[in-house]
């Protein structure tokens, strides 16, 4: 069985008692002996209190569901008073590394007899990832404050934080921003070299023979060919920085959990649109890793690398290179680092000579300096060397509105 210990105020009581009980025993008389006593009747009455205080109390989880980092979490409790006798309230705690500070506290009401009571435990999760959730502390003690009495149950559960969305109003998606978009929001069909036909259109010298289209050439009277659809999916590419020397100094808000936000964000955008995408990640468990497919249909698996990707050796510089050898015609890329080096712009500056729109985002983790309690946050300004033509990187901080960072130009040109 544990034992209620004393707290400092508890320790100071049995001081002055022993203190006290010396001093009535040897020198004996009606004063020191009734203070002796006061004393030692409070120190017993206080400890027996406190020993029983969490007798027949219970406590069970309820239903956790899953979360997203910056959203609200519920991890309701269920307590319940198994005796005849009113229950003071009491303190559940529970250790949880997703919250700041790392420990969740929270009253549970006094409790009638055979009573039971809800609590809901509602906060924000600051960190994403799958956690395991395993003991519940139960904490009393006597009304005095004198002795702190704990148990403690073993509640094993599952919670899952996802990374922090964005509501992005819009995102370019094609170089050219010439797609529209029909009432649905599906692409509209344009002429071009795909496999679905798109319709008919006079000869023009250079087209191939085999284009003709006989019969309304026949009708018309004039030599007219076959126009084809060209695709219309966009095709993004979105490449993630996760070099563990370039993470930030907080532990919470970095440029890396930023960057993190940004993917999923754009990740959560496209699953909306009829797009195409393929997703780059640097990782010390696959070396690099990689999904492409439907946006929609991939928007599941990019979400949970996200919530599990941590900082890795993998230098970004080898992980652009490796996509460039993978990157779809005509694609848009979104590159989100946390470093600017030289051989880094030199290979966007190459992907935008192949054809390729690069949509660069440079987080520095000087623009994320650790958050103190007492002091304000102090930035150290980055700025990037470049040479005239190259790729111009959008710079964010700590402070920055990520919507409108990663808003497309034609919205902004309309504002």
């Amino acid at each position: 069985m544990i034992v209620a210990m004393p707290t400092k105020n508890g320790i100071l009581l049995l001081l002055a008692s022993l203190a006290a009980t010396g001093t009535a025993i040897m020198n004996v008389g009606f004063a020191t002996a009734l203070i002796a006593s006061l004393l030692s009747a409070l120190t017993i009455s206080c400890f027996i209190m406190a020993q029983f205080s969490l007798h027949g109390i219970t406590i069970t989880r309820d239903k956790a569901h899953d979360a997203v980092c910056g959203g609200t979490l519920l991890l309701p409790v269920i307590a319940v008073n198994r005796t005849y006798l009113y229950r003071m309230p009491v303190v559940v705690s529970e250790k949880l590394p997703f919250c700041r500070g790392g420990y969740l506290d929270s009253v549970i009401p006094a409790l009638a007899p055979k009573g039971s009571c809800r609590i809901e435990r509602k906060f924000t999760p600051m960190k994403r990832g799958h956690f395991s959730l395993n003991t519940l502390r139960l904490v009393s003690g006597d009304p005095c404050g004198l002795f702190r009495k704990s148990r403690k149950f073993d509640l094993p559960s599952n919670v899952t934080i996802t990374p922090k969305i964005e509501p992005l109003e819009s995102l370019r998606l094609r170089p050219d921003c010439t797609s529209s978009l029909d009432q649905e929001g599906r692409p509209l069909g344009r002429a071009g070299s795909g496999m679905d036909f798109f319709g008919v259109r006079p000869y023009h010298p250079g087209d191939e023979m085999r284009a003709i289209h006989w019969k309304s050439s026949a009708a018309k009277g004039c030599i007219m060919v076959k126009e084809f659809e060209a695709s219309a999916i966009d095709r993004v590419t979105l490449i993630l920085d996760t070099n563990e020397k370039n993470v930030g100094f907080d532990d919470i808000e970095n440029n890396f959990e930023c960057l993190i936000t940004a993917a999923a964000s754009i990740t959560d955008y496209l699953s909306k649109t009829y797009c195409a995408l393929t997703f780059f990640a640097g990782s010390n468990d696959s070396g690099i890793l990689r999904e492409n497919g439907d946006a929609g249909g991939i928007r599941g698996k990019i979400m949970e690398a996200l919530t599990d990707l941590q900082p890795s050796k993998s230098k970004v510089e080898d992980v652009i290179a490796d996509a460039a050898e993978n990157l779809p015609d005509g694609s848009v890329v979104y590159v989100l680092t946390m470093s600017a080096s030289d051989e880094l712009s030199e290979l966007l500056e190459l992907m935008e000579a192949e054809g390729f729109s690069v949509q660069w985002i440079f987080a520095p983790k000087q623009h994320f300096p650790p958050r103190e309690s007492d002091e304000p946050r102090r930035m150290s300004v980055v700025r990037v060397k470049q040479k005239d033509g190259n790729v111009k990187p959008l710079t964010a901080s700590y402070r920055t509105d990520l919507v409108q960072l990663l808003r497309s130009d034609d919205v902004l040109e309309e504002e």
